[in-house]
């Protein structure tokens, strides 16, 4: 596409029509396309004009995109940038030199506005607060948590998180998986069903599972027993998909018994 100004670029890149600095045209990289860009990809850092590469551009780019840390000089990585980084993204840790890692950085990167920095804190740092902190913002940081420290309360903190939480499950402890705790990871995330024992699939489970907008309804039918796919179930996860094309229709009843999706499909034949 053709880009004259800077409008142009910037509009490209909030369009999605360009993903990269790279693709623009050099006399239109300024500060606000550049930084726009590095929010897109952070790897965009690389082509950004050498004459806007100071240390009060890096701490714009990394509140942008803490990854974009990976890009800048060893030299130029401070305290502060480094604090920055892991704020915007947990991951970001893995940039930082080790010399400026300190305990309230891991911290903030569990806490980080993109919670993924757990599995680059050493286990000697995971502490019951840090770990705690982690899994109320991404439930999959269970993963990361030791073992002695996986209790049964941090474990229903992981589950209920909203970021992963029903995801969660597979890291949970055995003796510590309730009926209870199953029933807060369907509703954190339907797709947890899958992780539920069949024995312990009850009607109410699964209403919760497919009632939960993490993700539509009908597509947690897959995980739902057999017995237990009624069309009540059915509507209730049809009613958070207000856009309802033929594909999703067909989604939808795919997993229903055959009876009932020919019931199904000649009342609405037949109300059309």
């Amino acid at each position: 596409m053709s880009m004259k100004t800077e409008e142009d670029a910037l509009r490209a890149l909030e369009d999605s029509k360009i993903v990269s600095l790279s693709r623009i045209p050099t006399k239109l990289r300024t500060k606000a396309v550049s930084l726009k860009a590095i929010g897109i990809d952070e790897a965009s850092l690389k082509y950004v004009p050498e004459e806007f590469k100071t240390p009060e551009f890096y701490l714009e780019a990394v509140k942008y995109e803490g990854r974009a840390l990976q890009y800048i000089p060893e030299k130029s990585k401070t305290p502060e940038l480094c604090m920055e980084a892991v704020k915007e993204n947990g991951s970001a840790l893995q940039y930082v030199p080790e010399e400026l890692k300190t305990p309230e950085l891991y911290m903030e990167a569990v806490k980080s506005k993109t919670p993924s920095g757990m599995q680059y804190v050493p286990e000697s740092l995971k502490t019951p607060q840090l770990c705690l902190e982690a899994v109320k913002r991404n439930g999959m940081a269970l993963e990361y948590v030791p073992k002695e420290l996986k209790t049964c309360e941090l474990c229903n903190e992981a589950i209920k998180c909203k970021w992963f939480g029903g995801s969660a499950l597979e890291y949970v402890p055995e003796n510590f998986k309730t009926a209870e705790l199953y029933l807060n990871a369907v509703k954190a995330n339907g797709s947890a069903l899958q992780y539920v024992p069949e024995e312990l699939k009850t009607a109410e489970l699964c209403l919760e599972a497919v009632k939960c907008k993490t993700r539509p309804g009908y597509e947690v039918f897959e995980y739902v027993p057999e017995e237990l796919r009624t069309f009540e179930l059915w509507t209730e996860a049809i009613k958070e998909c207000p856009w309802m094309d033929e594909y999703k229709l067909a989604q939808s009843l795919k997993y229903l018994p055959e009876r009932t999706k020919r019931w199904i499909l000649k009342a609405i034949s037949g109300s059309r």
